[in-house]
């Protein structure tokens, strides 16, 4: 069950350490946050990371035990043996593979967007190589906001990563950092979201300013997003509105009438793929239970079936339809031949791909 206040994640490599000290030392210590700090440490080296940090704020900094209850204004500080994700609203240790330090941002990232969804806030300070992108685009995906550090970073490559890929919200020094979480712990938005399970309470369905903005994305793009998943819709506005220290939908309906590129912006936020194998677990139980079994059941012998799955971005939606009829069909000698479209032959010859292994198992592409 998910956490009803925000959950600030903190990744971190070379240089990072002061970085966040500088972020502590003018962060407030009721901020009503929780706090979780990774950085890249050695695994012969004991951390030293809990007594220098408690040094600079008036918080409690501890090092994670095993399924720890996460609190707010709490500094949690990964152990320096140790990976981590996060389940359930609980902080999680895993075992650490000689490899997983290169990763150890993006997972603790990825995971606590998929539990906390909105309530995530990601930082991305100073250090090497690119940890940190993919978590953050996570974090965003599901409605959280992004800051990286700026160039008072030590080392840019890891915030620079992230804001190259355009998954940055706020490029801001450590200092600026603090403030701009100071601000938002106090914005009503963020209290009102962390309260509830999802964003009906926050933003009605009938909401006539929420009627506006979708008129105004439609006259602009041509897209009706009044038949995409509102509760996403509605995530996404108020993230914007976080943005621009916006705190009702007035304002923001407002604000699209006379800033004809935050239109432009809204709508490639909202566009942002969210894709992921086997998604919308109901949909495909019933699809796997009942609509797939009848819909082969009709085809007589020598008849193929074709699916075509729209907007399927990159492809997990078709991959996850095609792996459900290899395993209702298994090991039947009178299996009904099923082709799908696709616009990429390459992924073929990649024995990486999903396509490629669902190629050798007997499902055929025709390439459009």
């Amino acid at each position: 069950m998910a956490n009803s206040f925000p959950v600030v994640a903190i990744g971190a490599s070379a240089g990072g350490l002061e970085a966040m000290m500088e972020l502590l030392k003018h962060l407030p210590s009721e901020t009503g946050m929780a706090f979780i700090y990774v950085q890249h440490l050695s695994p012969d080296h004991k951390s030293m990371l809990t007594e220098i940090l408690s040094k600079k704020t008036k918080m409690k900094v501890q090092e994670i035990d095993d399924m720890d209850k996460i609190k707010p204004d709490n500094v949690f500080v990964i152990p320096y043996n140790k990976g981590i994700e996060v389940t359930d609203g609980h902080i999680k240790l895993i075992p650490r593979s000689e490899t997983s330090i290169a990763i150890s941002i993006d997972v603790l990232f990825s995971s606590l967007a998929e539990a906390q969804k909105e309530r995530v806030i990601g930082i991305i300070l100073s250090g090497s190589a690119s940890d940190g992108t993919v978590g953050a685009k996570a974090i965003k995906q599901y409605g959280g906001l992004t800051f990286a550090q700026d160039d008072t970073a030590k080392f840019t490559s890891m915030p620079h990563s992230a804001i190259a890929a355009g998954v940055v919200d706020f490029i801001l020094s450590p200092k600026e950092i603090a403030l701009e979480l100071e601000r938002l712990s106090k914005h009503p938005l963020i209290k009102t979201i962390g309260a509830k399970n999802d964003n009906d309470d926050l933003i009605d369905n009938h909401n006539p300013d929420l009627k506006t903005i979708l008129n105004l994305l439609y006259k602009a793009t041509g897209v009706d997003f009044g038949v995409y998943k509102m509760n996403t819709i509605k995530r996404r506005i108020i993230r914007r509105m976080l943005l621009y220290k916006i705190t009702t939908l007035k304002e923001y309906a407002k604000l699209l009438t006379k800033k004809n590129e935050e239109i432009d912006i809204l709508y490639q936020d909202l566009l942002i793929n969210v894709t992921s194998f086997f998604r919308d677990t109901d949909t495909h139980k019933y699809l796997k239970e009942n609509l797939l079994p009848k819909l082969l059941k009709r085809k007589k012998a020598g008849e193929s079936l074709r699916i075509w799955v729209p907007a399927c971005a990159t492809g997990e939606e078709a991959y996850s339809i095609a792996m459900m009829l290899l395993e209702i069909q298994g090991s039947d000698t009178t299996n009904v031949p099923v082709s799908d479209f696709c616009n990429r032959p390459e992924w073929c010859s990649n024995k990486q791909s999903t396509h490629w292994h669902l190629h050798q198992a007997g499902f055929r592409y025709r390439f459009a």
